[in-house]
């Protein structure tokens, strides 16, 4: 039984400094079809959508290289008859010429937006929003260089995304901070604020599901014990949390001032000297009780501030990190708990 001949398929393409690849061989799936744009390059498969199709003929006694155009399966089907010819000996199969002409290779395209300029000018624009947002982006995106070996953004593809989210699962991340991370990316490629100069990428996306666990209460008893081995200082920072719902943010950039004793309200601003914003831009006023008010003058008339939460007159952004704070960080659940500010 004779063998079915195999075509000699090659795809060339222009590399980052502009030029041309040596003939890498196509990539072929589990069927003999070919993989659109991919080929081998040292034994990888690389994706290369501006690639170039050949195929090694012999013409005249002497191997030589025929382009065969851009269209990946009309490259395979003139590599196939060709295969045929030069196995069968027939010098025109399937109504193709043994002598076609070579087609002209593209002309160099304009390069792309490098990732590391575009990174770069993302984190520049990024930084004007909160540190904790410019934080989570620059780590996700200097995560991202690490797993992507893609030199433009527009090579970026799906294939990449999934690529990332195996090194963040290598690297022990769980299933939320994994779906942070990649949401980072999905984000900077779209770039629907310009935060960066290249055009927006709105096509490339994957999803990471993970479970959301519900928030659960503490109990009278926690928090009996929380103030029970707590000092004034810390006792305060609880009745406060438990009493406003405040942000931590806000907890620390908290006044006397802010208090209206009329309403017995207390204001969530903006305050530009702490460099503080409120989250969304979402200025609000917070009733609180009369016992709260009091403890907030007594600590208004003892402190060296106008801040209730200072450390060394500038606002404390650590109060979680407090030695008894551990088990008790989240505020809206404090909340719940009746009987306490």
């Amino acid at each position: 039984m004779s063998r079915k001949p195999k075509p000699r398929l090659y795809l060339r393409f222009r590399t980052p400094d502009g030029k041309q690849s040596p003939y890498c061989p196509a990539v072929y799936d589990c069927k003999s079809r070919i993989r659109n744009f991919w080929c081998l390059v040292n034994g990888t498969p690389e994706f290369h959508p501006n690639g170039y199709y050949y195929q090694r003929v012999k013409r005249d006694g002497k191997e030589k290289w025929e382009s065969l155009g851009t269209d990946p399966h009309g490259a395979q089907w003139k590599s196939v008859a060709e295969a045929k010819t030069e196995a069968y000996g027939t010098e025109d199969v399937l109504g193709l010429k043994a002598n076609q002409p070579e087609e002209p290779v593209p002309a160099e395209k304009a390069p792309g937006y490098r990732l590391a300029d575009e990174v770069r000018e993302y984190l520049i624009n990024v930084a004007k929003l909160a540190a904790k947002t410019y934080k989570a982006y620059k780590k996700s995106l200097e995560l991202f260089q690490e797993s992507c070996k893609k030199t433009y953004v527009h090579q970026i593809g799906e294939q990449d995304l999934q690529v990332f989210d195996t090194f963040l699962l290598q690297r022990g991340n769980d299933d939320r901070t994994r779906s942070n991370r990649v949401g980072h990316i999905v984000t900077f490629l779209r770039n629907e604020q310009g935060r960066r100069p290249g055009p927006p990428i709105t096509d490339v996306t994957i999803t990471i599901k993970y479970v959301e666990s519900p928030p659960q209460a503490y109990t009278r008893q926690e928090l009996e014990d929380l103030f029970r081995v707590s000092d004034e200082d810390e006792r305060f920072l609880w009745r406060f949390f438990l009493g406003t719902g405040f942000r931590e943010s806000e907890t620390a950039v908290a006044e006397s001032t802010d208090v209206n004793h009329d309403t017995k309200m207390i204001r969530v601003d903006e305050k530009p000297e702490f460099g503080f914003k409120p989250k969304d831009c979402e200025k609000r006023c917070v009733p609180i009780s009369d016992a709260l008010i009091a403890d907030i003058d007594a600590r208004a008339k003892s402190g060296s501030c106008s801040l209730l939460f200072d450390n060394n007159g500038r606002p404390d952004g650590h109060l979680l990190r407090r030695p008894q704070a551990g088990r008790f960080r989240r505020r809206s659940q404090l909340r719940q708990v009746q009987g306490y500010g």
